[in-house]
């Protein structure tokens, strides 16, 4: 009779514990409000190796190399709502290192976009972005460019601050 009950109550939590939802993933319904904020790089991969920076050494990981400027790599990327019917406004703002030229904590870039069938973010100018992963505190983009006179896939990692 003891190892009935052992079994009745221990097999339903195996159960239960075994089952892998991921509670961090950002349904397609929420993800416009998901996407409103302030982010910040966390990796910035190429599908190719590229050497932007012309010192003879190229890479796929730009965010962990010398390829771009750390101030660059410190900058803070934004989505916001605006007027009922209106695209979202997008900026990329110098952080606490501000590249030559610039002020720290200024606009450098400023776009307005759409969220397209909740996995692509189009931009008015800008190159669009596609959605590789989306959770609270984490999102994952793919978009193409040319780099170093190279056409790559670049994969963005942000996280949200």
């Amino acid at each position: 009779m003891k190892i009935n009950q052992v079994i009745f109550f221990v097999c339903p939590l195996i159960l239960i514990f075994s089952c892998s939802k991921d509670d961090a993933d950002v349904s397609e319904k929420d993800r416009a409000k998901a996407l409103l904020g302030q982010w910040e790089y966390t990796a910035i991969m190429t599908d190719r190796a590229v050497d932007i920076n012309g010192d003879g050494t190229s890479n796929i990981d730009l965010f962990n190399t010398q390829e771009i400027k750390q101030c660059i790599k410190d900058n803070l990327t934004f989505f916001a709502e605006r007027g009922e019917g209106e695209d979202g406004s997008f900026s990329i703002n110098e952080n606490g290192l501000a590249c030559e030229g610039n002020q720290a904590f200024t606009t450098i870039e400023s776009d307005t976009y759409q969220l397209v069938n909740n996995n692509r973010i189009v931009f008015g100018s800008r190159r669009e972005m596609k959605i590789m992963k989306f959770e609270k505190d984490k999102l994952v983009v793919e978009t193409q460019d040319n780099l170093g006179g190279t056409d790559v896939l670049v994969t963005i990692t942000f996280k949200k601050s």
